[in-house]
């Protein structure tokens, strides 16, 4: 069948508007290294941007006091560790000073012992917790036997949603508190200083 010279020209006009007549958009390497050098450096830049920007974020301080009892001297550990007998139990208490009930608490010793408790600490009163029901990752149950208690720390929820944390090393027995909970309180009392002087 022929077609007319009509039918032909407008056959050319239609492959011209159709997309499939007109060339291909095509990206020059060059383009392509600049556009994948601006997907990575772009999300570094912002980054960079709110850290310099924002104000650093610090976990708030819990007013604690945290104390050992059932502890041996320091003289059982001087023994090897298949010589010492007794001093199986001890308790670590923890009294809350504050104003405030404490809850959703994970209390840790020796930084790989924890428990969880769902009971809250209320305000003004100790609690007492078990140093062998503290137990690390792989299920192990901290014993006083072989292991000296060295540090103690308690993560809590606060009425206002926050957590807060205190944390304390044991040398002989007796809390001391560590450099970061120091840095904690002094931040704690400049911002109350702040607070009162606006």
């Amino acid at each position: 069948m022929n077609r007319t010279s009509a039918e032909i020209e407008t056959g050319k006009i239609a492959n011209q508007q159709s997309s499939i007549a007109r060339p291909m958009a095509t990206l020059s390497p060059n383009s392509l290294r600049w556009i994948l050098a601006a997907m990575c450096v772009t999300p570094v830049v912002i980054i960079l941007t709110l850290f310099s920007y924002m104000p650093p974020v610090y976990e708030g301080l819990l007013e604690a006091k945290i104390t050992a009892t059932g502890l041996p001297p320091q003289v059982y550990y001087e023994q090897k560790y298949y010589e010492r007998v007794g001093h199986e139990g001890g308790q670590l208490l923890i009294e809350n000073l504050s104003d405030q009930d404490w809850t959703h608490l994970n209390i840790q010793v020796n930084k790989h012992y924890q428990i969880i408790d769902k009971v809250p600490i209320k305000a003004h009163s100790v609690k007492a917790f078990d140093l062998d029901r503290f137990v690390n990752r792989t299920g192990a149950r901290f014993s006083l036997r072989y292991n000296e208690l060295a540090s103690a720390r308690i993560y809590a929820r606060r009425p206002t949603r926050d957590r807060a944390t205190y944390a304390c090393n044991f040398e002989n027995g007796q809390p001391v508190e560590t450099e970061e909970t120091l840095k904690a309180r002094a931040r704690s009392k400049a911002k109350e200083l702040a607070n009162t002087q606006r």
